[in-house]
């Protein structure tokens, strides 16, 4: 069970993040990249996460959503206008990712949840770490860290965090507070392993 000071250090981190992304987007707490109690702020598509469920549908690999990828997703594909190793690889994805009927495809999966932001803990004085962490997590999500006191080499901490668009939460007497915003997340293409990603964090968020 989590501890008084925990749940309110929780609770005060949330506060500081709604301005940005609301009051009701829900968060979790898990270990990312090594960085233990990582905050994950998402939104699940209840309808992908419905029919899921409903079709008792088979974990996807990053391999299964390159395929995915190539096909348009609710939309009757003729399997003959595929490419032959396309139309193998399509007819070989798992158990509710995508429908064959007959002559055509249709596509199913689509990606089960948004992250909005990811916030990492970090030391005051050894911070270079957790920002090398979160620089691995900005191509798939805003990404934030959250200092446990002002940092030590504060303008080589921020000159760094800024050119990667990276937000800093500092403490403060009411709470964690912004000294430095995050860049809003800009995705150019979708790929498969940024697809992956939200797959992998779906199976573990509650």
């Amino acid at each position: 069970m989590a501890s008084a000071t925990a749940v309110d250090s929780r609770a005060c981190l949330e506060r500081a993040l709604a301005p940005l992304l609301g009051d009701n987007t829900p968060s979790a707490e898990l270990s990312l990249k090594g960085n233990r109690r990582t905050l994950v702020s998402y939104r699940r598509d209840a309808a992908e996460c419905a029919r899921r469920r409903r079709h008792d549908a088979a974990p996807l690999a990053i391999g299964h959503l390159a395929t995915l990828l190539q096909l348009p997703a609710e939309l009757d594909l003729p399997l003959a206008a595929l490419p032959k190793p396309l139309r193998d690889k399509a007819r070989a994805l798992p158990r509710a990712a995508a429908t064959v009927n007959g002559t055509h495809i249709r596509r199913h999966a689509v990606r089960p949840l948004t992250v909005d932001l990811i916030v990492m803990r970090a030391s005051a004085h050894h911070w270079t770490q957790a920002l090398i962490r979160a620089c691995d997590v900005t191509p798939f999500a805003r990404c934030a860290l959250l200092l446990s006191a002002p940092a030590t080499d504060h303008d080589d901490l921020f000159m760094r965090a800024a050119y990667y668009g990276i937000g800093i939460l500092e403490p403060a007497p009411d709470g964690p507070a912004w000294a430095l915003p995050p860049e809003p997340h800009r995705t150019y293409r979708h790929t498969p392993v940024a697809w992956h990603f939200t797959e992998q964090l779906h199976a573990r968020l509650p």
